[in-house]
Order: C-alpha cells, then structure tokens, then sequence
C-alpha cells in the first residue's frame, strides 16, 4: 500500500487570539504527562452524495481554522514546563493519496499500515525540550474516494476526553451545526490544580523519565479483539460476586468484566515467555477523574484529569477467577475520593506516596508484570460527522515499535467493544497460542481476533 503526501500546511486560527488570553496555565496533571500524541484515523467511505474530495478538505480546513478560534491553546506550543504560549502557530494539516479502496484496507483492517495514515508517529516519547504543534492532522484520499481522517492530538493538554470534545466541536462546526458547538472549560483544572513553579527537583525528575522513555523502542505488535454484546453481557454474568448482599456490586460494569478478562489472559501469555510463575502484576487503570470530583469539573473540562489506580496481584495462573480481579480492582477503585484529588493541591509530593501508589513494598525489585488498560468508552468518537455521516470504522495504531508496549485501549463498537493491545513481540506471539481462550472461556463463542 503506497500513500502518498500531496500537501502540507499550518492551519491557524479563524481570528487572532486576545492579548489577554497568550499565556495559558497548564495543570499540575498535565505536568505529568509523558510527550506523545494520542492517535485516531476515522473511517468514511464514499457513498450516494458524498462530497468532492476537494471541497470536503476545503471545509475541513475552514472548520479546524474555526475551532482552533475556539481552542486557542491548541493552536499555541508549550514553551516551558507551566504553561503554552497562545500565540496562534496553528494545527499542521497534510493531505495525502492512497493507491487502495478503503474496502481493501478494511476487510480486514491492515493494522500493521495503519500509522501511515496518521501525520506523526505515535508511539514515540518525545524530550519535554522539544516545541511540538497540539494537534496534527492527515486527511487521506483513498483510490475509491473515500476519506480517513487520521488525527494526534498531543498528550500534554489533551487527554482522552478533551480530546473527544475538540473532536466533536471541529465535526459540529464542518457539518453546520454550530448550535451543537459545546463551550470547553479551559480554567478549571489550573485552578484546582495548578501547575508546579517551585520544585525544580520534580520537573527534573519529568524530565529524566520522558528522557528515558524515549531512548527506548521495543519490538512491538498491535492486534485488535472483537467482544460481542453477547459475549459481554457472558462475562459480566460469570464475573458477578454472588457473595456480596449488595446488589449494585453484583453486576460489575462492561469495562471492569472485560478488563480483568484482558488482564488474566495477558499475564499468563507473559509469563509462558518468561518461563516465571512467580512474578506479580500490576494493572494500572487510567481513571478520568471528571465525574469523580463533580463541580467545577465536567466533560468539557480541558486537560489531562487523569489518575492511574495500580491494582496489584500476587498471583494470577490459569485457576485465577476473573470474579477476583475484578473485586480487586473495585477495591482499589473504592479508594479514590474527591478529598484524595484535593490533598495533591496542597502536597503534591504525596503523588509519590503510599497514598496514591497503594503497592507491596519491595514491588519494584521484584520486576513485575505491568498492563496499562485504558477506556474510551463514552467518548463519542464513532459518532463524529463532518458532513459525512458517521464513520464507518475507528482505528487506533499499529506499528511494529513502542516506547511503552503492554497497553489496552478499550473502545465501543455497534457490535459490543473491541480491546485494542500493544504488546512486546514474544508476549503477544504467546497471546495469539493461548488465543483459544477467548473462544472457550465465553459461553457465546463469537470473540473474533482480527489484524
């Protein structure tokens, strides 16, 4: 497949940005953030009344011009380590051909070309000392006419759900619908949270981990499981605690069933290469912290309220109950509070502490067994319509490099959920032996593994 860059330009805003707003306060939250930009290519294929291409990426232009007036920060570059500098650089914008139909690419999704479809690579960790655009973008012109929007949206202002909003807007404002156009919060997370001026010590210590991440690239796979609905609701069912009086805690959510299902069966790939039983594992769950804190904070609050909750497990082998991990990670889940997020304002070294980080000691020194599971779930990101009614299909990365593999990214479908995993090499070569789980530990036999 040969997918060419036909053009290459920096969008800025519509109108300048005020005097008043050239300065924007980051949040301790963003701070904290590794550099890399989170991907998305949106699938749209040509049908009855589809635009010209050309116009389409006319009115894309225009409309992004628009939304970044509304955005202004992201149309700004960080320039330290507290706040982005609103100076109207812009997004960069490329557009490119492919010399394929969308419904080769698609049946099934070539996951291992879908970064060519992005505007930059993004399993890299970039060095806090480099100036990077917030957003980029590739609009890509397959042979049959369809179009893939491929989108980063860097990780230091944007995190999933700012992102969605973005996302959302720019759709609103290229379709035509402005009185759709939501109204971003962009002071609430600094004010609560703001930004670390005074701890030299800590902004070096961002600095040597992003420094260190990104000297090191792993030889890495994507692949993309199907979960039907059916299947689902067959392990929501099998992950219930008949034990527990309390009926809410009886039927554990579509994320946590599927999550701790995810968790199990990776770690016994792992340890199958490793040859180590014994080692333990860690889950870190990325939470979004925006329902979790109520008022000032909602879904249009911009910036990265995010906190990881690490679940640790001794042992987890064939025999482990997927009930367990599950009660676990509610367990663990339980323990995040408003008044939590607050003492971070007034102490933010405790983020280091045992109050935040709720692990064995000596965990570290026994090199265990980490999965980052992270959920898009309610983002709304298959529900985007530029004009072009709803994509067709949501691809996230592939590749074969990483800077951080042993990620889950799980997403709803119209069929039920996909769980998206980056692994090392070796593990996800033991993942697809032990693959057969996933066809014989559900009642409803019907999860697919697609690449």
């Amino acid at each position: 497949m040969e997918i060419t860059i036909t053009s290459r330009e920096t969008i800025k805003p519509s109108l300048p940005t005020p005097p008043t707003k050239t300065f924007f306060k980051l949040s301790l939250f963003d701070q904290l953030q590794l550099v890399t930009y989170l991907p998305m290519v949106l699938f749209y294929p040509n049908k009855q009344g589809f635009p010209e291409p050309s116009h389409m990426c006319a009115q894309l232009k225009k409309s992004l011009s628009e939304t970044l007036t509304i955005f202004y920060p992201v149309a700004g570059r960080r320039k330290d380590h507290t706040f982005i500098t609103c100076n109207d650089e812009g997004a960069l914008y490329l557009e490119a051909k492919v010399n394929r139909n969308m419904v080769e690419f698609l049946t099934p999704p070539k996951l291992k070309f879908i970064n060519k479809l992005l505007p930059c690579e993004p399993n890299i960790i970039h060095s806090n000392r480099e100036v990077l655009p917030q957003v980029v973008i590739q609009v890509n012109i397959f042979k049959c006419g369809g179009i893939a929007i491929g989108t980063c949206n860097l990780h230091t202002l944007l995190d999933g759900c700012s992102g969605s909003l973005f996302q959302t807007t720019w759709a609103a404002i290229c379709r035509g619908s402005r009185e759709k156009v939501p109204c971003p919060d962009f002071t609430s997370a600094s004010s609560i949270f703001p930004p670390i001026t005074n701890h030299l010590s800590l902004h070096d210590h961002f600095d040597h981990i992003n420094e260190h991440f990104s000297n090191i690239l792993k030889k890495c796979t994507t692949r993309r499981f199907v979960f039907s609905t059916a299947s689902i609701n067959s392990l929501r069912a099998q992950a219930k605690d008949d034990d527990q009086d309390d009926e809410s805690s009886k039927s554990p959510t579509r994320y946590e069933a599927l999550a701790a299902f995810i968790w199990k069966h990776v770690i016994l790939a792992c340890k199958i290469e490793t040859e180590d039983s014994t080692r333990p594992t860690v889950a870190v769950h990325v939470v979004d912290m925006r329902r979790r804190m109520g008022e000032p904070f909602s879904r249009n609050t911009i910036g990265n309220m995010l906190w990881p909750v690490m679940v640790f497990c001794e042992t987890v082998n064939a025999d482990t109950d997927v009930r367990y991990l599950v009660g676990i990670a509610r367990e663990n889940f339980g323990k995040l509070s408003r008044e939590l997020f607050l003492r971070v304002n007034s102490d933010p070294k405790i983020l280091g502490g045992n109050q935040c980080v709720d692990l064995p000691h000596g965990t570290e020194t026994r090199n265990p067994i980490p999965l980052v599971l992270t959920s898009w779930c309610g983002l709304n990101f298959s529900d985007l319509d530029f004009g072009l009614g709803k994509p067709l299909w949501v691809g996230v990365r592939g590749g074969d490099q990483e800077n951080l593999p042993n990620v889950a990214v799980i997403m709803e479908t119209d069929k039920g959920m996909e769980a998206w995993l980056t692994m090392e090499m070796q593990h996800m070569v033991n993942l697809e032996k032990d693959v057969e789980f996933l066809r014989l530990a559900l009642l409803n036999p019907s999860v697919s593994n697609i690449e």
